[in-house]
């Protein structure tokens, strides 16, 4: 059944006010085992969620496929919920230029292939893993209103991860990069992390102490999109966020400015309008330290009387494109640093934890040793313990580039002081 032929059934059970919203997506997966394929997938898929005003009240169902049935759900949940606060804030003028997708015949499998003969300058090397996958995505509205917006993105996602066996130990190194619109080269990202595979020999037990730290894009990103939850106006109301009662008051060093930016079409989450219509906007949720606004849906804000900032995403409050803003001056980050730590990467399989109530952070890190401002060495897996206040605070410098090291959020180079490093 076709959206259009869905609507026309609404004046069949008596709804006036119904809204479709409809998720496509086609991707490819590409996995590659040295110099041998091992997956091959296309896969295209289709969702929707529909949301119709019953009886005053707002009901949503979501499904795979759109059949009549549906309408009888809505009908039941009208019945058996409480009025409720969802509301439709669509702005109808989001016209736009649909964004190039890159197409699935243009993906060059030889070359991805041909990358393992880079390892043969590297004698350690005893695996190269290589994932690629590429998504082409979109999202529809529609309802009986005469609304009719749609937006589109593109991204491709390039994993690489070696493993090595140095003096009967295993070693192993990644990196992940998330393009838009731009050439990947896919050489250089398998060349940089088979040279610093080497590094990981003689490994360093550090001293559980301060250290003055250079934290990656990689980790400054991941611990980035930890903090978007903080920022949502629902976790505020349930007393479940520590940045309760911090609006419009400094929390952080201010060096820092955090920026959301769903409209720029260079970054991976580009979208014009949020899952519930409302228009996206670029804004900065932390100006030099100071926090300038939560995240709401159109629900958070009817209860707290203000606009939607067009953050409802994945049936929650989210946030999309969200950036440490960068200097404008270019530094040398280890001739800053001179002396200390530079952490690369953190323990994936367990994560980051974030505490949101206290702000507390504990991360299980990975990096290297820097002296008179060259790296010299490794550092055994070690514990940061520190809390985002702490973190934020005591950043001394931000880097000059940026880079999306996750599909929602990117981060320079950060030079922080005095941070817990706990030796295991």
């Amino acid at each position: 059944m076709t959206i259009e032929e869905f609507l026309k059934l609404a004046s069949k059970y008596k709804i006036d006010n119904i809204q479709i919203t409809e998720f496509q997506s086609n991707d490819l997966d590409l996995s590659i085992l040295n110099d041998k394929q091992k997956n091959f997938n296309i896969l295209s898929s289709s969702s929707y969620q529909i949301k119709a005003k019953i009886n005053n009240k707002y009901c949503k169902v979501s499904a795979n496929y759109l059949s009549e049935d549906l309408y009888n759900l809505l009908l039941f949940k009208a019945q058996n919920i409480e009025a409720n606060y969802e509301d439709y804030l669509i702005d109808k003028d989001l016209k736009e230029k649909p964004l190039l997708a890159k197409k699935v015949k243009d993906i060059d499998i030889k070359r991805f292939l041909n990358l393992y003969n880079l390892t043969k300058r590297h004698k350690y090397i005893t695996n190269l893993e290589i994932n690629y996958s590429l998504s082409n995505s979109s999202k529809r509205i529609i309802n009986l209103k005469g609304l009719d917006i749609s937006t589109r993105s593109s991204i491709e996602i390039f994993d690489v991860q070696a493993t090595a066996k140095i003096n009967n130990e295993t070693y192993t190194n990644n990196d992940t990069i998330y393009n838009v619109n731009e050439d990947i080269n896919f050489e250089e990202v398998v060349n940089k992390v088979l040279n610093d595979i080497e590094l990981n020999v003689n490994q360093k037990k550090l001293k559980t102490a301060k250290y003055n730290v250079i934290l990656s894009e990689t980790f400054a990103s991941q611990i980035l999109k930890e903090f978007i939850n903080l920022l949502s106006k629902e976790e505020v109301r349930n007393k479940t966020s520590c940045l309760e009662n911090k609006l419009n008051k400094k929390i952080f060093s201010n060096k820092l400015t955090i920026i959301e930016d769903p409209t720029n079409k260079k970054y991976p989450a580009y979208t014009k309008f949020d899952n519930e219509g409302t228009k996206t906007y670029k804004k900065e949720l932390i100006k030099n330290g100071v926090l300038k606004t939560y995240l709401y849906n159109n629900k958070e804000a009817l209860l707290d009387k203000k606009e939607s900032t067009g953050n409802a995403f994945s049936n929650s409050i989210s946030a999309v494109n969200l950036y440490i803003k960068e200097s404008t001056q270019a530094k040398n980050f280890f001739t800053e640093l001179q002396n200390g730590l530079y952490i690369s990467k953190y323990q994936e399989t367990g994560g980051i934890t974030l505490n949101p109530t206290t702000g507390d952070i504990s991360v299980q890190i990975y990096g290297y040793i820097v002296e008179n401002g060259h790296i010299v060495g490794t550092f055994e897996p070690c514990v940061l313990a520190t809390s985002i206040f702490e973190l934020f605070n005591n950043i001394k410098e931000i880097g000059s580039s940026k880079k999306f090291k996750t599909s929602k959020t990117a981060s320079p180079k950060l030079l922080v002081e005095n941070m817990s490093i706990s030796s295991n």
